[in-house]
């Protein structure tokens, strides 16, 4: 009887801690890298909004500091809202067309890098050139900022954390790193 109610707790709590997933289709990778900064994917299976809503709500959230979008991403994760989180049921899922082909281009999509970081200017965090310009000497900094990237932090830059990227594995944090350095 013990060994089912210890079966059952370790059940339950697994199910209970499970975070949801997106709905995977065009713009996906593009909504979580650009609101999962701040939002939890709850945030969006809550919300069932109109289009005119979903447009209000990503006004607003630019106006309160997220990162310019251009009118092409703000269509893209307007429409994904609306298609996917809107009030109408959503169409069975789709493969996301924003996907790169460049491996890298997806790794900072799909880890939310670029809602944070651009390669040539700072928004939330420094700007990719930045980073490589302040360790262009330091021979250990790849090593270094490949954790930094897998377990986040806080301090170097500022006061604002870096979150830690889960689901990074060791070898792709490498690879941002390495691509990260080379933004000179």
């Amino acid at each position: 009887m013990k060994r089912k109610w210890l079966l059952g707790a370790a059940l339950w709590t697994v199910c209970a801690t499970a975070q949801p997933q997106m709905i995977s289709g065009p713009g996906a990778a593009l909504t979580q890298a650009r609101c999962s900064v701040c939002h939890e994917p709850q945030h969006f299976l809550r919300s069932r909004l109109s289009r005119g809503e979903w447009e209000d709500v990503i006004d607003f959230m630019i106006k309160r500091g997220m990162p310019p979008l251009t009118k092409e991403e703000h269509t893209i994760i307007v429409n994904y809202l609306a298609t996917y989180y809107g009030r109408d049921p959503a169409p069975p899922p789709a493969p996301d067309t924003y996907a790169s082909a460049d491996p890298i281009e997806t790794l900072l999509t799909k880890h939310a890098c670029t809602g944070c970081h651009a390669v040539d200017r700072k928004l939330i965090g420094p700007s990719f050139r930045e980073v490589a310009a302040r360790y262009a000497t330091d021979g250990g900094a790849a090593t270094r900022l490949a954790a930094k990237i897998r377990n986040g932090g806080v301090g170097v830059w500022g006061n604002v954390p870096m979150p830690a990227t889960a689901g990074l594995s060791e070898s792709d944090a490498a690879k941002l790193a390495q691509w990260v350095l080379g933004q000179k």
